[in-house]
Formats: C-alpha cells, sequence, structure tokens
C-alpha cells in the first residue's frame, strides 16, 4: 500500500498541505520500534491525526538483482499534530517507544523544518533542477517553479553549460 497519495501532475501535494498548524494541537514527534515507522504512521492515520513520515528511495544491488524500496528518512521518526491527549496509546504500543511533546516554540520550528523536508522529498523523487546560467554567485534569488516555489536562496557556485 502506498502511503503516499498526490496529485503532482496538478501541482497539487495533500501532505504538504497537511503541514500545518492545527487548532488545539502541536507538531511533536513519536520514536518507533526499529523498522516500525510505517506501521505507526498507519496507526496514527487509524485515528485522523495529522502526521508525516518523510521517505527516500533505497536501491541495492544483491547477486546481479537491483532492489527498490521506500524506507523512512528518519530512521524511528514519525511526525505528527496532536495533543497529549489526542491520541489512543493502546493502538500505538506495538510500534511505539516514546513520543515527544514539544513547547510551541520548538514545535513551529519543527514544523517549518517538516515543510522543508517534504519539497526535499518530493524533489529527489523527480530529480528536476532547473539550471540558469544568467544567475551569478552571491545573487539572492526566489524560486518561482517547483516545489521550493516562493523560497529564497542565494546562489553559492554558478557553472557555465558547456
Amino acid at each position: 500500500m502506498d502511503i503516499r497519495k498526490n496529485d503532482k501532475s496538478a501541482g497539487h501535494d495533500d501532505i504538504l498541505e497537511m503541514l500545518r498548524p492545527h487548532d488545539g494541537t502541536l507538531w511533536m514527534y513519536f520514536i518507533s520500534k526499529p523498522r516500525c515507522e510505517k506501521r505507526l504512521y498507519e496507526a496514527l492515520k487509524a485515528q485522523n491525526i495529522p502526521c508525516y513520515l518523510p521517505m527516500i528511495t533505497k536501491t541495492t544491488h544483491y547477486s546481479q538483482r537491483i532492489y527498490t524500496r521506500e524506507v523512512a528518512m528518519f530512521p524511528n521518526y514519525v511526525f505528527a499534530s496532536t495533543c497529549s491527549m489526542g491520541f489512543d496509546i493502546a493502538k500505538l504500543n506495538s510500534s511505539l517507544l516514546k513520543v515527544c511533546f514539544l513547547p510551541e516554540s520548538l514545535a513551529a520550528e519543527l514544523l517549518a523544518d517538516l515543510q522543508i523536508v517534504r519539497k526535499y522529498e518530493l524533489l529527489a523523487r523527480t530529480h528536476k533542477v532547473d539550471i540558469s546560467p544568467e544567475i551569478v554567485e552571491g545573487s539572492s534569488v526566489m524560486i518561482k517553479k517547483g516545489n521550493f516555489k516562493g523560497d529564497y536562496a542565494i546562489v553559492e557556485n554558478a557553472k557555465t553549460a558547456s
């Protein structure tokens, strides 16, 4: 079962939209037992808790075969927007080690970081980066298209196309 449902063709990403403040809750992280991140993620989703499990594609080579699978970007971590009494701990016990509640300021920082992580997660899937040779080193640029639309960046190294 694919835990990522989004419509990239329309520029729509359900997970990025879900990564926002939710009334009466704060973003926090859950620490799962080893290799139980997906199970914990699914248990949180089953309780209608906004949660996020960043994934990356891992390719391995074994005896002339190539295996591709999705693994957690941050092993043992699942992120969710909830409160201390906002979930049924009994339904999470089989895969949960610890719940880490954050103060409001750190929860806001975590949310901002998770939004950036999601953009990188999407970028890693498409491997598409546009190069603009007219941009010079040290320039401040605003990204106009793609996953980082609206973000600002400073050009550190500009190479001319050959």
